[in-house]
């Protein structure tokens, strides 16, 4: 045994090792090439159900034209590192897709065919030491109909797997959704309503334009609830007030049969409020100008505070007044700027957008013991209360309600996602209709059953405010050469858009939720370096406040020495002066001191790390094959002996 012991260290050993240590790798890259093993904290390389579900019911093959400029990369770091993130992606979406996904991956270098075929397909490119660097996504169907992803974004990294899904959707499923709105808010007339339309002043608003460039638009008539059916990919209810009973049995049945479903409620409309009367033409202040749903949204889990709306000072709109003396600008409460931050960002609806503009709207909370899950999209600040709906009927004073504002530092949903299981909103069964003149009563045409609960989880957006849809809150009018320019100054029509867009998608689309980034910050030495640095930063505040002092000192004795006989400076003066720059010379070193710990710290943390990457796995992997060498010629010597 002693002879084979000391056979194993031999140079054969060592070269036999080896040999198996790269057979091993060769076999794992080539045999286990799709096995993954994901240890990221937020699952970064696994690909959720509903991705997975999208991928397997692709109909007919799909082409993936990836351009990356994988020689320019090397002067961007960054990119050639998310590049291969969104390669390796790729790939595994293709092996998943059981061959109807294709992939190709191309180098459009400078002046080549290729990089003409990036910018026929409308990719950016951005300037790089080279050339045009491109790293963009062309997909196609057998249809010859094209999406495509002009330039990945590593700051949109999170909505990766989103977006790739998406564009897979949209090429496997090609027809335009058809969207279906109802609601007193007469988008498709303008502000001055059917009246209006009929004198020839229609004036559509503009937010219904925006939603025609993407949809099949169609306009449905709340008379009519038959018109409620399977056959709408999404039913956005804008500013739904006094729907029949009918109406919104059509409506819960939808929604209960997976229909997806927006809803624009408001506790109070302004833009109703200052709809004109139509045979006069002044508007038509007062009464109730609320549509909120109350048996619908219970039956959901949810409820809308009844006649309040959220004031926010944090939020507030500035607006001017005259009301009482000269002209001024204040913070009207009800109107609110939402920003960026105020919306959710892990969500693609909201992700993106960088402000919304609002009048008076609801707070949604969930109700004890529901069992639908309340995901907020847009949330007020803290400086917020709820005020009654009452106060804005009329013409609101911004300074009384000013007055009237205490905060209650709550933070309240302005609009939300509501999912999870459902029941109906009529236990007792289909309203009955309406009667007609001459008929009786008849029982609700049902295009079937009734569903008393949803299959699925329901898909409800919920939003606490129908003003949002209205031109003035978030688009101006400028003439330019004697033509009307619309200039957008908020993100209502986007949200609107995104919001459809999302919607409109499969179950598992809608499911898909924001994902973590791959490149992840050292939080350990951020932490360190910002340590130091305060200490670095305190030393320097005492250092300049102790110069300051000095400097005052000095002028001082230099002032009055100039006063007695304009000589030179004193021993006395001298001497502050030498102290102080002993000081000077003594905090600069303590400082260096410092800054030369910090930087040894932090580089003797990342070379741990870096070692821990690059050199252990692989000696870990080495020893691992030196052991299984040592195993298998034990074994053979075993065997020799035991013959």
């Amino acid at each position: 045994m002693k002879t084979g012991s000391k056979a194993l260290l031999t140079g054969t050993g060592l070269i036999a090792a080896f040999a198996v240590f790269f057979a091993v790798n060769i076999i794992v890259n080539q045999g286990l090439r799709d096995t993954r093993v994901d240890l990221t904290q937020a699952r970064l390389y696994t690909l959720s159900a509903g991705t997975r579900n999208v991928l397997k019911a692709i109909p007919e093959p799909i082409t993936l034209r990836l351009f990356f400029s994988e020689k320019l990369a090397g002067n961007a770091p960054q990119l050639k590192q998310y590049g291969i993130r969104v390669r390796e992606l790729l790939e595994r979406y293709a092996a998943l897709s059981g061959g109807r996904l294709r992939l190709e991956v191309i180098d459009p270098e400078p002046f080549t065919e290729a990089e003409d075929r990036a910018v026929q397909a409308g990719l950016q490119g951005a300037n790089l030491p080279g050339g045009q660097f491109y790293f963009g996504l062309v997909a196609t169907n057998t249809l010859d109909q094209q999406q495509t992803i002009p330039f990945f974004q590593a700051e949109k990294e999170q909505f990766l797997e989103y977006d790739l899904t998406k564009l897979v959707y949209a090429l496997s499923n090609p027809k335009k959704p058809t969207v279906g709105i109802l609601g007193s808010l007469p988008l498709e007339f303008g502000p001055g309503g059917m009246m209006a339309a009929m004198r020839g002043q229609s004036q559509p608003y503009l937010i219904l334009d925006q939603i025609k460039q993407f949809f099949d638009v169609k306009m449905l008539d709340a008379t009519k609830p038959e018109e409620i059916d399977e056959k709408l990919g999404v039913l956005v209810l804008a500013h739904p007030k006094d729907l029949s009973p009918q109406a919104q049995y059509a409506i819960d049945q939808y929604v209960l049969k997976g229909g997806r479903l927006i809803v624009f409620a408001d506790p109070y409309s302004e833009t109703m409020a200052a709809m004109p009367n139509p045979m006069t033409g002044q508007p038509m202040p007062g009464g109730d100008q609320s549509s909120l749903l109350p048996e619908l949204f219970k039956a959901w889990g949810v409820e809308v505070v009844p006649g309040k709306f959220v004031a926010d000072l944090t939020l507030a709109q500035r607006v001017q007044t005259g009301r009482s003396g000269p002209a001024a600008v204040v913070d009207y409460i009800p109107w609110l700027a939402i920003p960026g931050e105020r919306l959710s960002q892990e969500d693609v609806v909201t992700a993106e957008l960088t402000q919304i503009n609002a009048a008076s709207m609801g707070a949604i909370r969930k109700l004890d013991g529901a069992a639908t899950t309340l995901t907020p999209l847009i949330t007020s600040s803290n400086q917020a209360m709820l005020m009654d709906a009452s106060d804005l009927q009329g013409d609101p004073n911004p300074q009384a309600l000013a007055e009237k504002f205490k905060p209650t530092g709550e933070t309240y949903a302005l609009a939300a996602r509501i999912s999870g299981p459902a029941r109906t909103a009529f236990p007792n069964g289909a309203p009955a209709a309406e009667k007609k003149d001459g008929d009786k009563a008849a029982e609700q045409k049902a295009s079937g059953p009734q569903v008393m609960e949803s299959a699925r989880p329901i898909n409800v957006l919920l939003v606490t405010d129908a003003d949002l849809l209205d031109d003035r809150f978030w688009v101006r009018n400028q003439q330019m050469f004697g033509q009307n320019l619309y200039v957008p100054i908020a993100a209502n029509a986007d949200f609107l858009v995104n919001a459809i867009d999302n919607m409109s998608g499969s179950g598992d689309l809608i499911g898909l939720r924001s994902r973590g980034r791959s490149q992840r910050p050292f939080e350990l030495i951020d932490n360190m370096r910002r340590q130091a640095e305060q200490q670095f930063l305190a030393r320097q505040k005492a250092l300049e406040q102790k110069l300051e002092a000095t400097q005052k000192q000095l002028a001082d004795l230099q002032s009055k020495t100039q006063e007695q006989s304009n000589a030179l400076l004193s021993a006395e003066q001298q001497a502050a002066m030498d102290a102080f720059r002993d000081d000077l010379l003594n905090t600069r070193r303590e400082l260096r001191g410092v800054q030369r710990e910090l930087n040894r710290d932090i580089e003797g943390l990342q070379l741990l790390v870096k070692f821990i990457n690059i050199g252990l796995m692989p000696l870990l992997a080495a020893l691992v094959a030196v052991g299984l060498a040592i195993v298998w010629r034990r074994r053979r010597i075993r065997r020799a002996l035991e013959g």
